[in-house]
């Protein structure tokens, strides 16, 4: 008798005893047809090829823009290190200048200083010869 059962329920169709898979046949008859197949997503969007083919090209194009992005990104912070190192360098430079410019006004301030003796001079000359003339007894003039 448990015989007789099996063999009746394996020549029942699957589809009446609810066994069968939702969709599975739609699955295998759409890869078959071609460009209208639809593919159905975890979030239950049908897309088709086509639709699908658009979308991974776009998935491409966006990771080839994000990889050019950030090939830019480390051109730009390579050239930002390089401008700092430059900018560096030229901050040496400058405080080197600057350093020769304090010396410079500084004996530029020690000359300026002992200018008025030096103008003094001839007034001081002429002084000290007529003081001679006098001393010695020659008349001047």
């Amino acid at each position: 008798m448990a015989e007789a059962k099996r063999i009746s329920d394996e020549a029942n169709d699957p589809r009446e005893q609810g066994y069968d898979l939702e969709g599975f046949e739609q699955f295998f008859e759409g890869e078959s047809s071609g460009s209208s197949t639809t593919v159905s997503t975890t979030g239950n969007v049908e897309l088709t090829a086509a639709q699908m083919e658009k979308l991974v090209e776009r998935l491409s194009e966006l990771i080839t823009l994000s990889v050019d992005q950030r090939i830019e990104t480390s051109k730009i912070a390579n050239q930002l290190m390089e401008n700092q190192r430059q900018l560096v360098a030229t901050q040496q430079i400058l405080i080197n200048l600057m350093e020769r410019s304090i010396e410079v006004t500084r004996h530029v301030t020690s000359i300026e200083e002992r200018l008025p003796a030096i103008f003094e001079l001839p007034r001081i000359v002429e002084s000290l010869r007529l003081r001679v003339a006098q001393l010695e007894g020659i008349e001047t003039r």
